[in-house]
């Protein structure tokens, strides 16, 4: 169904760094997209801008999906709300103590652990407990719990965060706290682990309660005003916010379950990715989402993403279903600079959309990625962003002479666009390589502002032969909403053995029924979406799980062999002679969306021909210049040759031949393929 067969059109806004993307599918089945900059101070600002600049009238606007950082941002910096945790009495510090873990950080001798979000100040303790089984060994006594809660609000907080002793068994004594508190202090958000996340591991359970309350707040207010301004002008449908998981969920459900948001943006990214490949005909890809400030990496087998069903942020654990993504500090915006051995570096810090690269000419005077790419040729000042936006190559070469490496500044850009695209090609290999995956066999799918330019190089370092460029695909992650299905994750903790006794009792059939609920309480009918069931399992001893997406009606032989061969692959090794255990029963509802783009690129042949000197890999040499539209289904183009449109910028490095697909998108194959 297009969208003119429904009579409405479909909006999709990304906010980046930098740039913040919108995709506008019209009533007549046309494609609009818009870029604009990010507006830091008012986040929610470029959304409207874009949607003003588009021209498109929001009362005919049928669905607007949004996807947006804040959430992570809010996390990272550390601007949330003010946040209480109510905990079990006897483990006030779970939050403190954690776990062994340490991320990244096994030879740092001075390693300090991630803040937690609430402080320690601000966690209380109640008399109550439950046992593993679910039976309430110890009643709550709410009055005196209120007196523990009191301190709590006397110090400001504004969200409390609940994660009482195996509360994902049995809920009874967190809803009790969570109707206590707000019949006595309406104006405090509440959040209880049960419904955030109900799983067994006390930490991580109460690590992510504790995050959800933490950017809740900042959320709403920011979801809010978002949606009053669409309102505003006219906009009458529902805002859909994008998951981690690469869903949609409907914007009043974005409070409640913001950590659902941490990997909003690339999530739609990988959405999009897939669904480029798969419109091409192309099964095992890897994403490579450049921005202006990070790189996000996912991989898909069979064009399927892989999804995990924890993640973690600034080194916190957060139990929520997401897409597989690996993340580097690598955008745009990443800030060259030599590090303590002498060598250079580039990246994670960014400078952003706000001051942005040298060349930017906003106040900015670190040397850049950016600045980079324009001293060595391969951006064109007067051409990027479709020329609405003009370049200094003057301020980028002085930047990059900072750098102090040497008196030739086109060698110190070359050296940097080298080290991004090692750091790169390292995110992809942790992705691939690190879980026995030989990425070789893999097609790249490069998308972003910065990964067509980009991607046939970092391909090249892997030894990929195939990278594919999408319709816009600086816009890609704006697609991703404009496609994406509504996407509900659903859990529950069963451990027990895996056999088919186990399989035949009650607990499937609860959590389908739950399904069942859940879907008639989020607005849809029987009829109008699919459910898909999986299980976490792991050998008997070991201390994590794989999970396998299954039919429930799946022999334990049957289920048994697939979790196997999936341990088998990711850690090299089977032991058939150890039981299996399930430990997390999981169910996704899944409603399609409702539009299915069949747009392609506008080829409108304008535009010339031109050669210019690039600098790449050590060696100065001419490069063709021409406009994505000029491209037609079946045209080869030999490099070098750079392809601009307002949206990117897709270099073809020599010894490579890009190929317009009949799709309108290219498909760059290394020479020796």
């Amino acid at each position: 169904m297009t969208a003119s067969e429904i009579g409405e059109s479909t909006v999709g806004v990304e906010i980046g760094g930098t740039f913040t993307d919108l995709v506008w599918l019209r009533p007549d089945g046309t494609i609009k997209v818009g870029k604009v900059p990010s507006t830091p101070r008012a986040i929610h600002q470029a959304v409207i801008d874009g949607v003003a600049e588009a021209e498109i009238p929001l009362s005919s606007v049928g669905q607007f999906a949004h996807g947006s950082t804040v959430a992570t941002n809010t996390l990272l910096t550390r601007r949330g709300a003010a946040c209480g945790l109510i905990t079990t009495k006897g483990f006030r510090d779970l939050l403190e103590i954690g776990n062994s873990a340490r991320t990244g950080s096994i030879y740092r001798i001075l390693y300090r652990k991630a803040v937690p979000p609430v402080p320690r100040n601000m966690v209380v303790e109640v008399a109550e407990r439950t046992n593993a089984q679910g039976a309430v060994e110890e009643q709550l006594d709410l009055d005196a719990a209120w007196s523990d809660i009191q301190p709590l609000i006397s110090r400001g907080a504004e969200s409390i965060a609940i994660c009482l002793l195996h509360a994902y068994k049995n809920p009874k004594n967190e809803i009790a706290l969570r109707d206590l508190i707000e019949a006595r202090a309406p104006g405090i958000s509440v959040f209880c682990s049960h419904q955030v996340s109900p799983e067994f591991r006390e930490f991580e359970r109460a690590m992510t309660t504790s995050v959800n309350a933490y950017v809740a707040p900042v959320v709403s207010d920011y979801v809010g005003a978002l949606d009053t301004a669409l309102r505003y002008g006219h906009y009458n449908g529902v805002l859909r916010i994008m998951q981690s998981n690469g869903g949609v969920m409907p914007a009043s459900a974005a409070a409640e379950n913001a950590v659902r948001m941490l990997l909003s943006g690339p999530a739609a990214g990988v959405r999009a990715g897939i669904w480029f490949a798969r419109r091409n005909q192309i099964d095992d890809i890897i994403t490579l989402d450049m921005g202006g400030t990070s790189t996000d990496v996912a991989i898909a087998p069979g064009s399927f993403a892989r999804m995990v069903p924890e993640i973690s942020v600034d080194e916190l654990p957060i139990r929520t279903a997401a897409i597989d993504i690996s993340t580097v500090g690598a955008g745009g915006g990443s800030i060259a600079f030599i590090d303590s051995g002498g060598f250079l570096a580039v990246g994670p810090q960014s400078a952003g959309a706000l001051p942005g690269p040298a060349c930017y000419d906003r106040g900015g005077h670190f040397p850049t990625v950016t600045d980079a790419q324009v001293v060595s040729g391969l951006l064109r000042p007067r051409n990027f962003f479709g020329g609405k936006m003009v370049l200094r190559e003057d301020l980028a070469n002085q930047a990059l002479a900072t750098l102090g490496l040497g008196s030739a500044v086109a060698e110190a850009a070359d050296a940097v666009v080298r080290v991004i695209n090692a750091n790169m090609a390292s995110a992809v290999r942790l992705v691939s390589t690190s879980r026995g995956i030989d990425p070789r066999e893999f097609t790249l799918v490069a998308i972003g502002g910065g990964g067509p330019l980009h991607g046939a190089l970092v391909g090249e370092e892997l030894g990929m032969r195939k990278v594919l460029v999408p319709w816009c695909p600086g816009l890609a992650s704006a697609f991703g909403l404009l496609i994406a299905d509504v996407v509900i994750d659903i859990v529950r903790t069963e451990l027990r053995s895996l056999n088919d006794e186990t399989m035949s009792q009650g607990s499937a059939k609860e959590i389908l029924e739950q399904c069942r609920k859940t879907a008639a309480e989020n607005g849809m009918e029987e009829g109008t979406y699919s459910v898909q069931t999986g299980l976490d399992l792991r050998y008997q001893g070991q201390a994590f799980e794989l999970t396998i997406w299954c039919d429930y009606n799946s022999t334990a032989g049957e289920i048994r062999e697939q979790f196997e061969a999936l341990h088998a692959e990711r850690y090299g090794y089977r032991r058939a002679a150890l039981p299996v255990e399930v430990v997390n029963l999981r169910a996704r509802v899944v409603k399609a969306a409702k539009v299915d783009v069949t747009a392609s690129y506008d080829r409108s042949a304008k535009g010339e021909r031109a050669e210019s000197r690039i600098r790449c890999k050590g060696n100065w040499m001419t490069a063709q210049f021409l406009a994505r539209d000029m491209l037609a289904p079946g045209d080869v183009l030999p490099g070098p040759a750079i392809v601009e449109e307002p949206t990117s910028t897709t270099f073809v490095p020599p010894g490579w031949t890009a190929r317009c697909l009949q799709s309108g998108d290219l498909l760059l194959e290394s020479d020796n393929a």
